[in-house]
């Protein structure tokens, strides 16, 4: 009985490695895609844009608290009490300000850099399955999933070019 299931699993191997023998594999760099394809640097000039006038909102709040900390600094020995007071507290408010401001900020960034980075992943996505089935590829694997392929193996260049005629 061992020996049955010895030859049923040598004859199991030698019959999964002629079969991957005859597949035809290519390997794709998503993130060097993404990175290339015409359409990211539009969605991260557009998001700039979208916030920009947030973004310069908390860039002069958090300049005008440095002012004033400087201010502090420097004129504080020569000012009264209740000046120096007076300014402690104004910049504290402006902390609370920024600290309120920016952090939400922060987040509404990176989720809409998420929300269209899965756009972008997407259009990739599609690009690979109309690249994979015109040149009838039986698998692609994601270039960080392989451990070794011949750079012949490579079709992130043809990903980028589908996708960036793509709109």
């Amino acid at each position: 009985m061992g020996k049955t299931v010895l030859v049923l699993v040598a004859a199991f191997v030698m019959a999964g490695t002629a079969v991957a023998k005859e597949m035809k594999i290519a390997f794709v760099d998503v993130q060097a895609v993404a990175a290339q394809i015409p359409q990211s640097a539009t969605i991260q000039e557009n998001i700039r844009t979208e916030f920009a006038a947030k973004i310069d909102a908390v860039t002069k709040l958090e300049q005008d608290i440095n002012f004033n900390i400087e201010k502090l600094r420097r004129d504080g020995p020569t000012m009264s009490e209740k000046q120096q007071q007076e300014l402690a507290e104004k910049v504290q408010q402006q902390r609370q300000q920024y600290d309120a401001t920016a952090r939400p900020l922060d987040e509404q960034i990176r989720a809409r850099q998420n929300e269209e980075r899965n756009k972008i992943l997407a259009m990739i996505k599609t690009a690979i399955d109309v690249v994979a089935e015109r040149e009838k590829f039986d698998v692609v694997l994601n270039a960080g999933a392989a451990v070794y392929a011949k750079p012949e193996y490579d079709i992130s260049d043809k990903v980028a070019a589908q996708v960036s005629k793509a709109k």
